[in-house]
Parts: C-alpha cells; sequence; structure tokens
C-alpha cells in the first residue's frame, strides 16, 4: 500500500502575516507599528496573500501537467522512464552549456574543446589552461588598440606546460580545433577567432631584509607565482589581462612573506598593457641582506 503523499506547504493567509511579523524585529528593530493602517503590514499582508495562492496551486500540479510542461521543454519521458527522472534530465540539460552566447559560454566552451584535442591530455599530462574571450575584438587582423570590431569574438588560449617548446609547436592545430569547435556553437553572424596571448615582459629587481640569506628563493617562487598568467594574480585565477604591475604590489606580497623584515628596495620595469594583453615575466633578481 503507497504512503499518501502529505501536503506540506498548508500555510494559510493568517500563518503566513504572523510568521512574517515575527522576522520584523530581526531585520528592522526601529519598526514597531505592526497597525493594520501601516503601510509595511499592507504590503506584509499583499505578499501573504498571493504566497497563499501560489502554495495552494502547487498542490494542483498533477503528473499529467508534468510531463506537458516537459513537452514544452523539448524533453519527452523515455519507455518505462520514471517523471522523477524526466524532470531530472530536464533541469540538468539547462545547466550544460552547449551554445555560446556571452563571454563566459565562450571561454567555458574553448576550455572544453581545448582538453578534447585527441591525445592532448596525454602527451602534455601537467597541462594547464586558461581561457579569455574578448567582445567584439578582432585579435587577428587589428594592430595596437584598433581591434575593437563588432560582431566579432576573439578567444585567447593561454596554457603551460613543461615542455612548451614542443607545445608551441602545435598552437596553430590545437586554435584550428577550437575554433572549429566554436564555430559549431556561435551564434549566426558571429566571427569567432582564437589566438595565443599577446605578452608583455616585465624586469624586477629587489632587495629584502632578512635574518634568512636563504629566503630569497622563497620569494622569487612568490613573485613568478603572483605573475603566472594562468594561476597568479590576486585571486589564483590569473594575472587580469591589461592590469598594471605597480612596485606597491611587490612590497604587499613580499612583506607578507615569514621571515622578511622589509623590503629595501624595488626597480621594476612594467609596461602598460592594453585590455588584452599578459605579462611574461623576463628577469627577476632578489637580493637578500641582513
Amino acid at each position: 500500500m503507497p504512503l499518501p503523499v502529505r501536503e506540506l506547504d498548508d500555510l494559510d493567509f493568517g500563518q503566513l502575516v504572523a510568521d512574517a511579523l515575527t522576522l520584523i524585529p530581526l531585520y528592522d528593530p526601529d519598526w514597531t507599528n505592526y497597525n493594520p493602517s501601516d503601510p509595511g503590514i499592507t504590503l506584509v499582508e499583499l505578499f501573504a496573500y498571493f504566497t497563499e495562492m501560489v502554495l495552494y496551486r502547487l498542490d494542483q500540479v498533477t503528473d499529467e501537467s508534468k510531463q506537458n510542461f516537459l513537452k514544452l521543454l523539448g524533453v519527452t519521458l523515455g519507455d518505462e522512464e520514471l517523471l522523477a527522472d524526466g524532470i531530472y534530465r530536464a533541469a540538468k540539460q539547462f545547466s550544460e552549456c552547449y551554445r555560446a552566447v556571452t563571454a563566459a559560454d565562450y571561454e567555458l566552451l574553448a576550455r572544453q574543446s581545448l582538453l578534447a584535442v585527441p591525445g592532448i591530455l596525454s602527451t602534455y599530462p601537467d597541462l594547464t589552461v586558461r581561457t579569455l574571450c574578448l567582445i567584439n575584438t578582432d585579435m587577428e587582423n587589428g594592430s595596437g588598440e584598433d581591434r575593437e570590431a563588432f560582431g566579432h569574438v576573439s578567444v585567447i588560449l593561454v596554457l603551460q606546460t613543461e615542455n612548451q617548446k614542443d607545445l608551441m609547436r602545435e598552437m596553430t592545430a590545437i586554435r584550428q580545433y577550437v575554433k572549429a569547435s566554436l564555430d559549431e556553437c556561435k551564434l549566426l553572424t558571429t566571427r569567432v577567432h582564437v589566438v595565443e596571448p599577446d605578452y608583455r615582459e616585465v624586469a624586477i629587481e629587489m632587495v629584502v631584509s632578512a635574518r634568512n640569506p636563504g629566503i630569497g628563493s622563497t620569494v622569487n617562487d612568490r613573485i613568478v607565482q603572483f605573475l603566472d598568467p594562468v594561476s597568479g594574480g590576486e585571486n589564483g585565477q590569473g594575472w587580469p589581462p591589461g592590469r598594471k604591475l605597480y612596485a606597491s604590489d611587490l612590497y604587499h606580497l613580499v612583506e607578507g612573506i615569514t621571515g622578511i623584515d622589509h623590503v629595501t628596495n624595488v626597480t621594476l620595469d612594467s609596461p602598460d598593457l592594453l585590455p588584452f594583453q599578459l605579462f611574461k615575466l623576463k628577469e627577476l633578481k632578489i637580493e637578500v641582506e641582513a
């Protein structure tokens, strides 16, 4: 004998209003007038009225109605498929990205297609990937700041591996593979460009004061990680394109390392970046003085 389905949403208008009134002191202690003439109480009663209507309708949705709703979403139950499984399948398909519309869509789909390149993960098991998308930008044909092109989308592939030289030899084929995948997902009339990063070199010389002379390697590693285009930056998601590097960034970073007394001097050669450019560390010298 099946268990009876309980009606869980059974709150009526009076209970909804009473619950709302008990929450008022929590969110607004200065609100003390609960008379029906108070405009706030009027709104509480109005929302309670509409909530009661919605709760009533929830209990009136039959299995047949749910199946009709699924058909509107393009989902048809399979043979012997349970209704709950069909609803789960419908909800899951709406969380999957299969069409490139926003910049986030392009970045996600570009990453997925990149990792699907035949043999790339077996050849480069330590591969780290970051994808960047620029809307209304043509990174293939423009020059300097003159890269604005409406209807064009440029996707930048930032790849890192210990075997970087071999990977660079395959970049043309990789870019073509990703572009073909994105062309299948893009909206009509959109032109997609898949390019490599545009790097600008930065040089850093730093003198730090510390008791341990071997701490220089720690400082070096921390700065290299901070400027990493894939996993650097303040949030660990890669250096933001176009974001200039300041000496104050290095002071704040290094003086937060345990064992560093203070930063004595910083010589920084850091160019201004365009919105689509990233840093590449050209030279880094760390000197530790007692």
